[in-house]
């Protein structure tokens, strides 16, 4: 079965700005974001299946649907520096520059792009191979063969490993989320409810819009404080839907690329003058461009 690997590229560059964001590229100018990006994808790039990929990006917290929703959701988080912005944009310049489709939406997290491709990914055929350590992806796992990998920290999970990490299946975890809180994204839940026990609830209810159809039925659960879980539920149903609306991944943006339109199309000519002007260390040329250029070539004998 061919392969859509699908990249949460902002976890892998916040972390790197937290580690070394302000050191200097070779140019003098902050490039610890970019450099740590490169230093990764030359790790983990060519260990990678052929095939189709998109690189997702989120394009800023203060707009989009959930917002509407709700204005506070991660309205505690800080807006991205200027020296962080600025390499984001030539991090995007250098993915494409590689052969590799970028895709943003001002109206879309990156989470929501990858569960549109995700899907339809799946129905084309394809495994999915999600790279990222959100948990909110773990929705997103829903093949037999599809998997959430980490290739920093070593994490991988197919969906089995989901349902025994979490004990609810991936198609729970938004309700999860939606009855636990999530502090993350400044997204309330249930007083006195966290993971495990919105766990025990969906594993005998099923999902929210049932616990939310019988809340009474909570009493029933073994969980502590049942009678006040319920209630708290049956006080905050407003609220709870509205959550479920913010957790929740729409997987049907209009007008993205098909799978077969993400094929990696291999470096542009001239690389040593851009990946210079882009502040890419010359120590990292040779590895970058034979890992983006290797998935081309393989990627090309697989399809044909």
């Amino acid at each position: 079965m061919p392969t859509l690997t699908l990249v949460d590229s902002s976890i892998f560059v916040f972390r790197a700005w937290f580690a070394r964001g302000l050191d200097p590229d070779p140019q003098g100018r902050p490039g610890g974001a970019l450099h740590g990006l490169v230093h990764s994808l030359c790790q983990w790039l060519p260990a990678c299946a052929p095939g189709p990929v998109a690189f997702c990006f989120d394009t800023g917290l203060r707009r989009g649907f959930r917002h509407r929703i709700d204005p506070a959701y991660k309205a505690h988080r800080p807006p991205a520096p200027p020296e962080l912005r600025e390499q984001f944009a030539r991090i995007r310049e250098l993915l494409g520059r590689l052969g590799f489709a970028t895709l943003a939406d001002a109206e879309y997290e990156a989470d929501d792009l990858i569960a549109s491709l995700a899907r339809a990914g799946r129905a084309a055929g394809y495994r999915i191979d999600v790279k990222s350590a959100d948990k909110d992806l773990t929705q997103v796992i829903l093949g037999e063969q599809d998997r959430l990998h980490d290739p920093e920290r070593g994490v991988d999970m197919d969906r089995r490993a989901i349902e025994k990490r979490f004990r609810i299946r991936p198609e729970q975890v938004a309700d999860m989320l939606a009855l636990a809180g999530d502090a993350s994204d400044n997204i309330p839940g249930i007083d006195g409810v966290g993971p495990k026990t919105a766990a025990r609830i969906l594993r005998r209810l099923r999902d929210l819009d049932t616990v939310l159809a019988d809340p009474p039925a909570v009493t029933r659960c073994n969980i502590r404080r049942a009678p006040a879980v319920a209630a708290a539920i049956a006080g905050q149903a407003d609220r709870l839907r509205r959550s479920r609306r913010l957790t929740g991944l729409a997987d049907r943006i209009p007008d993205l690329p098909a799978p077969g339109e993400l094929h990696p199309t291999g470096p542009g000519p001239d690389a040593s003058a851009w990946l210079h002007d882009l502040g890419v260390a010359p120590a990292y040329h040779a590895p970058l461009l034979a890992a983006a250029g290797a998935w081309r070539l393989t990627d090309t004998r697989q399809t044909a």
